[in-house]
């Protein structure tokens, strides 16, 4: 598999970091994954100010990024080298090596790579099932919380808490002890007609499929609601699920191994929203 790094295109195993790389010594840096269908990126303007607001959080140019137009080019020679007509496309950013220390160098040489795989859709199943972490929480004030950082580690070990626990996921809270967010992806519930997610100041990465729904939903005149919902609370809800910009939209349908709605039966409000979705973001992609 070919990969793209700092301008050039190598061969997987001949892609080199520096040993004093500061991405891998201390996480600094952040990434962004695409979903590509023939070489074609799905909300690529939106993934390219998300890189820009991840750069300006961490003190970095966003002017040291490459162009919309560049990243375009580079995903699709990628995919066509690769041989791959759906791709989960991975840019990965570090801000380059430096001097011993926690302190960033004045003048900072970003490593910038990106990779593809192949795109997997999500299995077909009659729902999510989640469990509550209960070694993290979300936090209003983390820095590596709010973007996509290269320490993902508080995503890890609830992801391997979920696995242990025979679930799909991990479902997080924040540290006042509402409901924040999966380890993968936004959550959302359906209740009377409205629509529910948890606010953005409760320390979550706001995904673009977030957005994308909440926009979706106020242009159809389906009111969104954001008050802070415990684990508990989510039980009444009519139907929950889950958005992110690689699977799109999924039902959950446990938490806790408590039953969740009906999620077998999506609601009308799902099924719209999900059909939204898929028609601007999957762009011919099967899920």
């Amino acid at each position: 598999m070919q990969v793209w790094l700092n301008g050039t295109y190598l061969n997987a195993q001949d892609a080199v970091i520096p040993a004093t790389d500061r991405g891998f010594l201390l996480g600094d840096g952040f990434f962004e994954t695409m979903r590509a269908h023939r070489g074609t990126v799905a909300w690529l303007h939106a993934h390219m100010e998300r890189l820009a607001a991840h750069a300006a959080v961490i003190g970095l140019s966003s002017q040291m990024l490459p162009s919309g137009d560049d990243i375009a080019e580079i995903i699709a020679t990628l995919c066509q080298g690769n041989g791959l007509q759906s791709a989960v496309v991975r840019l990965s950013l570090s801000r380059g090596s430096g001097q011993r220390g926690l302190l960033p160098p004045e003048n900072p040489t970003p490593t910038i790579m990106v990779t593809t795989a192949p795109f997997t859709p999500a299995p077909s199943s009659d729902g999510l099932t989640l469990i509550t972490a209960q070694k993290i929480r979300r936090n209003p004030w983390s820095v590596a919380g709010t973007i996509k950082s290269l320490n993902y580690l508080d995503n890890i070990v609830a992801k391997q808490e979920a696995q242990q626990a025979g679930a799909d996921d991990a479902l997080i809270m924040s540290v006042d002890g509402s409901v924040a967010e999966t380890t993968i992806a936004n959550l959302f519930g359906i209740k009377d007609g409205a629509l529910w997610t948890p606010d953005g100041t409760t320390g979550i990465l706001c995904g673009l499929a977030r957005s994308f729904v909440i926009n979706c939903a106020k242009a159809n005149g389906i009111e969104t609601r954001f008050d802070p919902r415990t684990p508990l609370e989510l039980s009444e809800m009519d139907m929950l699920f889950t958005a992110n910009a690689l699977q799109g939209m999924r039902p959950v349908m446990a938490l806790d191994r408590a039953p969740i709605g009906n999620a077998k039966q999506p609601q009308d409000i799902f099924t719209m929203l999900t059909r939204m979705v898929e028609g601007n973001l999957c762009n011919g992609i099967r899920v």
